[in-house]
C-alpha cells in the first residue's frame, strides 16, 4: 500500500462542487490479496462507498487480536501491510483501496493528561506530512466518551480529527477524506486508529458520507481487548 496514503490516512484543499449520481450500493470485487498500487474511479469506487454507507457493522481484530473495530460490510475487508511504516493493524476495503484504515501506536509519559495522545501524534507525522507536500483542511477537533471494554474503570477520553487532504506531488495527487482517533489504550501508550476514503470523479459527498459514519459509528466504539501494549509491527 502506498506510504503517501498512510500519511494521508494517519493526518489529515478543499475541491469542487460533487458530480454524484445515482448508483446502487455494491461490494467491491474479490480482493485476492495481491499488492495494489490503489485504484480508480468510476462506477465501482461510487457503489463501493454506497455499500460502505449502509453496509451491516462485523467485527475485524489485528493480527494478535489485542483491537476489535466494528467494520461495515466486514467480510470485504482485507489486513493489510503499509509500504515502509510498519504498525499495528492495516485494513483495505476491495483491492482498489475504496477506503483504508489503519492503527499505531504512540507513546507518551502520561496518556491521562487531556490531548497528550493527539499532540504527540501530531508530533510525529506533521514532518512526514510536509515532507510530501500534504495540503489540509482541518475541522474543530471533537472529543468522546471511550471505555475499555476489559476493565470496570470510569470512562476515559478519546480525541477526534476531521478533515481533508490532497498530495501535492507528482507521486502522491489523490485526495481523501479523513478521520482519526487518538484513544488512552495503556499505560504510557496511545492507540491512534483512522479511516480514510478516496475522493474520485470529484465525489466528495460520498467519501465524507463514509468517513463521517466512521466518526459516529466506528471510532467511539473501537474495543481494546488485551491489558498490555501489543509489541510487534506489521
Amino acid at each position: 500500500m502506498k506510504r503517501g496514503a498512510l500519511l494521508l490516512l494517519l493526518l489529515g484543499c478543499s475541491t469542487g462542487p460533487s458530480a454524484q449520481q445515482p448508483v446502487i450500493a455494491a461490494s467491491p470485487p474479490r480482493d485476492d490479496g495481491k499488492s495494489a498500487q490503489g485504484g480508480s474511479g468510476g462506477a465501482e469506487h461510487a457503489a463501493a462507498l454506497e455499500e460502505l454507507k449502509v453496509a451491516e457493522l462485523g467485527p475485524a481484530v489485528d493480527r494478535q487480536s489485542s483491537i476489535k473495530i466494528m467494520l461495515p460490510d466486514a467480510p470485504h475487508w482485507m489486513r493489510v501491510k503499509f509500504w515502509g511504516i510498519p504498525t499495528l493493524v492495516g485494513f483495505r476495503y476491495g483491492q482498489g483501496h475504496h477506503a483504508i484504515v489503519g492503527g499505531d501506536i504512540r507513546h507518551v509519559p502520561d496518556n491521562s493528561v487531556s490531548g497528550a495522545c493527539a499532540k504527540s501524534f501530531e508530533g510525529w507525522a506533521m514532518p512526514l506530512i510536509e515532507a510530501y507536500d500534504i495540503d489540509m483542511h482541518r475541522d474543530a477537533p471533537s472529543a468522546f466518551s471511550w471505555k475499555r471494554q476489559s476493565t470496570d474503570d470510569s470512562p476515559l477520553i478519546g480525541d477526534l480529527e476531521t478533515l481533508t487532504a490532497k498530495g501535492a506531488t507528482l507521486i502522491e495527487r489523490e485526495e481523501y477524506t479523513v478521520a482519526y482517533a487518538t484513544y488512552p489504550a495503556w499505560k504510557g501508550a496511545c492507540l491512534i486508529m483512522g479511516i480514510a476514503v478516496p475522493v474520485r470523479d470529484n465525489d466528495m459527498d460520498r467519501a465524507r458520507a463514509v468517513r463521517d459514519r466512521f466518526v459516529k459509528e466506528v471510532l467511539p466504539t473501537l474495543e481494546v481487548l488485551v491489558d498490555e501494549e501489543p509489541q510487534k509491527r506489521f
